[in-house]
């Protein structure tokens, strides 16, 4: 089953297209990078990344994603998938910058928005929060990384993980302004 370019294919499921994409059906492939890449480069700046590095990031994910798209077992969205394979790569970035100069996972003093009245959009919102929190929120809810995979990643005690993912979600509530 081939998909032409004309786009009959979007609502044909991921799993579905990620076999046909591991028999060598690259249409099938180009689906899911329409589908996800968008997504994904969102993902990794609400991670962190500058602009340039989550445009690499992502297209590094998704080639890594290509080549072992015969991994994917279509249980969630594809994109689910690849967000992990692009945090994997992002940690790697991080902790290499970590060898040059420190990795500040401290915790850092916060500052309220300036205009309170003002709705903060969630990657306005995201950036404004110190680096260890950023990172642990989006790991676990941009990636699906649970505690023990985010403290092994960062080398943090999990307890401090849980730390940073509450404090960090408490402030995403306090900015955007929802209550939980």
């Amino acid at each position: 089953m081939a998909f032409p370019s004309s786009h009959p294919e979007e609502g044909v499921p991921d799993a579905i297209l990620a076999s046909h994409a591991a028999a060598g059906d690259t249409g099938a492939f180009a689906v899911l990078v329409r589908r996800s890449l968008p997504r994904l480069r969102s993902f990794l700046r609400r991670m962190g990344a500058a602009a340039d590095l989550a445009d690499d990031l992502a297209q590094d994910a998704l080639v890594i994603a290509f080549e072992r798209i015969g991994d994917y077992r279509g249980e969630g969205a594809f994109i689910a998938w690849v967000r992990r394979i692009a945090a994997r790569r992002y940690l790697r970035v991080i902790r290499s910058h970590a060898r040059l100069e420190p990795l500040d996972l401290a915790p850092e003093a916060y500052s309220p928005a300036p205009d309170i009245g003002l709705a903060l959009d969630l990657d306005s919102a995201l950036e404004r929060l110190p680096q260890a929190q950023r990172l642990c929120v989006s790991l676990q809810h941009g990636a699906g990384y649970t505690t023990s995979e985010i403290a092994l990643a960062l080398g943090l005690p999990e307890g401090t993980v849980k730390s940073h993912i509450f404090r960090g979600l408490a402030r995403l509530r306090q900015d955007l302004g929802t209550q939980r």
